[in-house]
């Protein structure tokens, strides 16, 4: 159960069920479709020879019927040969006279004009009884219409009208012939042969053979009610045809049709859904082996990030998890995962130096308040407790500054600043704050009311200029403008200025640079990173840029 809940698992395992189900679904589909398409076909060339061998039936029911009911010997061979010999004979003994010829020549009736062939077989055909009866009935029909001189068109129109078909049906019948009789019930009679097979299991033999003998015995009495009640029965009869056996229509004189065995196609059917049955298993094992090894494969870089994520701990963030060097998920998972190691190790790093940082701020002060009550304790005769009193309170003061920037910036750090809603006069703040430092000379005020917190903005205001006022010659200006629809005010000092390499670095926390900024100037360091935490908060920027009087210029651009 452990393993199923591995990705590479539930992966192979539903895309083998997938594509087994589509499989299986297509090759049923495929089967069945495929053997609708074979009952079609064999449906059609059943009915196709059905309808082939009752029209062979039928010309040997003519020729039967024909001979009976002329009172002429069943066998056809033996009228013909009788006819030949007996009235037409003549007419070729008188051209081929004594000459010595092959077997086959004689038989074949070869190397005589043309118009006497024509002659002799014009004489069998006027002998036969049928030809003559038809030739008599259609006479009589002519003579019935006045054998007019017509067009063709005429002739036809003639040909196919009721006075000429009444006098021609009224002679055949009187004449006994079958043919023109059949050939009209057979036009009436076919259509049952065309729905022979329908609803039948055209695969089944049996089946097959129970329609074909309803369809013949159900022709023969729809023959037989329309005009030919002397039509004889069919034969359905079983033949070896080597190993097989079919089924032949056969007539009382001999001739016979066999219709086409069903073995070889119930064969294709049956042998291509075992192809079916064996090959979607095989298929479906190889997928799953290949699907098997295609997410090892894929997840192989997966499962090296998240090796590497375990054995890195809080001390070895310096690591780093390795890239496939690919541009898809897993290469943008391995650098993101990267990236996040390099903010955690930065954060770290940070962090690390703010407890360094902070834990050298709070020394000092603490270090002084411990010393002052030491030496009023050690001498409390000679000791000025109003003094040591004072000196502790600034010192407390200085330490609950730094614990507030401290609070502060955590607050940004873990949800945001806040920027508040109240409508604030930045004039009368920059003036206030200004009020404390005689030094500050006050610049243009112009920068009218913005929606904020008044004690936040004070804040930014008050920490810029004590960071002027400590690192000033004798000079800071401060001035605050109106900008499109933004605040900007500048705090301006004439003291040493800041590098424009550490212009982004003063507003780091603890960062007091060397170079005329010493620890000893009396900032913690915060003050700075307090009022970029501010600004960020409401959207705005701050940067150092040169003053006009020497030193260093704060520029503050807040959104109004």
């Amino acid at each position: 159960m452990r393993g199923f809940r591995s990705v590479r698992m539930r992966v192979t395992v539903v895309a083998t069920v997938v594509v087994a189900l589509g499989l299986s679904g297509a090759s049923a589909w495929l089967v069945l479709a495929s053997r609708q398409s074979l009952v079609r076909d064999v449906r059609t060339a059943l009915t196709d020879n059905l309808s082939a061998a009752q029209q062979a039936f039928n010309k040997a029911a003519v020729t039967e019927l024909s001979l009976v009911s002329l009172s002429i010997a069943l066998d056809p061979t033996q009228a013909a040969v009788r006819i030949a010999s007996e009235g037409c004979a003549g007419i070729l003994q008188a051209e081929y006279g004594d000459r010595v010829l092959r077997f086959d020549r004689f038989y074949y009736v070869d190397r005589i004009p043309d118009t006497v062939l024509f002659d002799y077989l014009d004489c069998v055909n006027t002998a036969d009884p049928v030809y003559s009866a038809t030739t008599r009935c259609e006479q009589a029909a002519i003579e019935a219409i006045g054998n007019p001189r017509v067009t063709y068109d005429e002739y036809r129109a003639l040909l196919a009208g009721d006075e000429f078909n009444a006098v021609y049906s009224a002679c055949i019948d009187a004449q006994s012939l079958v043919d023109e009789r059949l050939t009209m019930a057979a036009a009436l009679c076919d259509a049952g042969l065309a729905d022979a097979f329908q609803g039948v299991d055209v695969l089944d033999d049996a089946a097959v053979e129970e329609a074909q003998r309803a369809a013949l015995a159900g022709y023969a009495g729809c023959v037989r009610a329309n005009g030919v009640p002397d039509y004889p029965d069919p034969i359905l009869a079983r033949v070896s045809t080597g190993d097989t056996e079919v089924s032949a229509l056969a007539g009382s004189l001999g001739g016979s049709v066999v219709f086409p065995s069903l073995a070889q196609v119930r064969a294709s059917v049956q042998g291509f859904g075992s192809v079916v049955a064996i090959a979607v298993p095989v298929l479906v094992a190889l997928l799953a082996v290949l699907m098997w090894i295609i997410v090892g494969r894929v997840l192989r870089p997966v499962e090296a990030i998240r090796a590497r994520v375990a054995e890195i701990g809080a001390g070895g963030l310096d690591r780093r998890v390795p890239e496939p060097g690919t541009d898809d998920e897993v290469g943008r998972l391995a650098e993101t995962m990267n990236s996040m190691l390099d903010r955690l190790q930065r954060s770290a790093d940070r962090q690390q130096q703010f407890v360094s940082d902070a834990s050298h701020e709070l020394r000092s002060p603490l270090a002084s308040i411990r010393t002052q009550l030491e030496v009023a304790l050690a001498h409390p005769e000679s000791s000025a407790w109003t003094e040591v009193a004072e000196g502790v309170l600034s010192e407390s003061l200085r330490m609950e500054q730094m614990a507030d920037d401290l609070l502060l910036l955590a607050t940004a750090d873990e949800s945001g600043l806040q920027r508040g809603s109240a409508q604030v006069d930045v004039d009368q703040i920059v003036s206030s704050e200004a009020e404390h430092h005689p030094a500050v000379e006050l610049g243009v005020l112009a920068g009218g009311m913005l929606t904020g917190d008044e004690m936040a903005l004070r804040r930014v205001v008050r920490n810029l200029v004590e960071n002027a006022v400590r690192h000033a010659s004798s000079r800071v200006i401060v001035a605050a403008e109106r900008s499109n629809d933004s605040v900007v005010l500048t705090v301006d000092d004439d003291g040493s200025g800041i590098a424009p390499e550490h212009r982004a670095e003063v507003f780091e926390r603890f960062t007091r640079l060397e170079e005329g900024r010493s620890r000893d100037a009396g900032g913690s360091g915060l003050g700075l990173a307090v009022v970029h935490g501010i600004v960020s908060a409401y959207g705005g920027t701050v940067t150092i840029d040169d003053a006009p009087i020497g030193g260093a210029r704060f520029v503050v651009v807040l959104p109004a």
